[in-house]
């Protein structure tokens, strides 16, 4: 089975083997998807991170004993921490308000163009 005569080129036409899938739309909606589900889930990651970070902190803090040093190396990972989860509010907030502005409504069902789409607008 030679899977390379299976392609076409959407640049060409039908006579010559050209011409789109008619599930062209389908594949760029599982790209988009995909890319954006990938988005949130880094979002996700990065917050139970932070915030397993800051437990740690807080154990830090509570284990320290009245030691002047691991206290505060303790507030200091606390605070570190509470930086980096509003880093990533931050940057979740820039990102949706991007998103609205330039017109997607659902991020995780991020729209990619096709050739079709483009050439006809």
């Amino acid at each position: 089975m030679n899977l390379l005569a299976q392609l076409r080129n959407p640049v060409l036409p039908d006579q010559l083997g050209g011409g789109t899938s008619p599930k062209l739309e389908q594949g760029t909606a599982a790209v988009g998807s995909l890319i954006g589900n990938t988005v949130g889930l880094i979002f996700i990651f990065t917050f139970f991170l932070t915030f397993l970070y800051l437990l740690t902190g807080a154990m830090a803090w509570v284990t320290s004993g009245g030691d002047k040093a691991s206290l505060e190396a303790a507030r200091n990972k606390i605070t570190h921490a509470i930086v980096g989860l509003l880093i990533v509010a931050a940057t979740w907030a820039v990102m949706t308000t991007v998103a609205q502005f330039v017109g997607f409504k659902d991020f995780p069902k991020l729209p990619i163009p096709t050739i079709e789409q483009t050439v006809t607008k």
